[in-house]
């Protein structure tokens, strides 16, 4: 037989201090015993499987990963590992997993250790702080471009202002003053432009907040907004505490996900779904979280033409004729100043924006 590892070779650790150095993992680890029975998996390993150990405890380990090693006569010599395989899960959801078993001793006795990694969510993970970087180089140089716009702005708009005293003087019949007229409401729709492209200022004071009371004051807010052919559906977990947010901004963020989802279904119609959970030991960024509650927005419009998925969170780019595509932007820098972030998912017939913000 191969040579065995402890799992925690140090005599000074207590078992307890064992166990939480298990439970802290990211990564999913299964101690079978001698007869490859399930004794024991981490939360990590719960979450992966959706199963509790007290449901497979004293099982054979292959009812969790049925299919995973092909060759075990080799286990007795080395540690097996499997590069990629697919998990099917409870809810048919399918997960890559890459999965290594070993011999291991754990507590005096004698067993094998299997350890899985879940290769999609290191890929999310890996997805969404290359889309993080990205974002806030986007985000820098449009602000760096509105800051040197807005100052010429404010000169032309003075100028005209003058100017137009001085017409009045001498230009009796008024048909100067349209033309002073013309440029000072231009530069004033432009300086408009200009400041929701440099974003909400958001110096307001964050307090506790329920996330349901804020769904349910947006959906009010905009509810003449809402076509007739559109049914809203709501799906929460009761369970979210209090969130630390700017009110008043979040309000703003989750408004302009669920105006754009009803103008997405102004044609056809369909159920907007708005569902609420909280996942555990989420990464944001470079950060990994403990929980992060998570508000979903899923409507049944046309989708987000894939040409232009990867630069909707870019200020100025959008699919509407009459858009500004400033609405997802500033939603997305309300959402980071809380920590969080948005993630978008897109199909004909179903798109969706995940809004994660870190519990404390």
């Amino acid at each position: 037989m191969g040579r065995r590892k402890k799992l925690i070779p140090s005599e000074e650790v207590t078992q307890t201090q064992k166990v939480e150095l298990l439970e802290s993992l990211d990564l999913a680890v299964v101690w079978l015993d001698a007869e490859m029975r399930i004794r024991y998996f981490n939360i990590a390993a719960g979450e992966l499987f959706q199963v509790s150990l007290r449901q497979v405890k004293g099982m054979p380990w292959s009812m969790l990963v049925p299919n995973l090693f092909q060759n075990m006569d080799a286990l007795q010599d080395q540690k097996l590992t499997v590069h990629e395989h697919t998990l099917v899960l409870p809810d048919a959801k399918k997960v890559r997993i890459s999965a290594t078993i070993s011999a291991c001793e754990l507590g005096g006795e004698q067993g094998w250790l299997l350890e899985l990694f879940n290769i999609e969510r290191h890929q999310r993970i890996t997805e969404e702080d290359e889309r993080w970087h990205q974002y806030e180089a986007g985000n820098m140089l449009v602000k760096t471009l509105a800051h040197e716009i807005k100052n010429p702005l404010a000169g032309i708009y003075g100028s005209a202002q003058l100017l137009e005293k001085r017409m009045k003087q001498w230009d009796e019949t008024g048909k100067s003053q349209r033309f002073t007229q013309v440029i000072l409401s231009e530069v004033q729709r432009l300086e408009n432009l200009v400041n929701r492209m440099l974003g909400p200022r958001l110096n307001e004071e964050k307090t506790p907040e329920n996330i349901h009371h804020l769904i349910r004051y947006v959906l009010e807010v905009v509810e003449p907004n809402k076509p007739d052919n559109v049914a809203i559906k709501l799906d929460y977990d009761p369970s979210i505490p209090e969130i630390e947010m700017a009110f008043e901004s979040m309000v703003q963020a989750l408004m302009n996900i669920i105006l754009n989802a009803y103008q997405a279904m102004e044609k056809h119609g369909g159920i907007l779904t708005i569902k609420t959970r909280v996942e555990r030991k989420f990464t944001l960024g470079a950060k990994t979280h403990p929980l992060v509650a998570v508000v979903s927005i899923t409507d049944e419009g046309e989708g987000i033409p894939p040409e232009m998925f990867d630069a909707i969170f870019y200020p100025m780019v959008t699919s509407k004729q009459n858009g500004t595509g400033l609405g997802l932007p500033v939603s997305q820098n309300i959402v980071r100043e809380h920590d969080g972030l948005i993630v978008a998912e897109s199909e004909p017939g179903e798109t969706s924006f995940h809004i994660y913000l870190p519990l404390k």
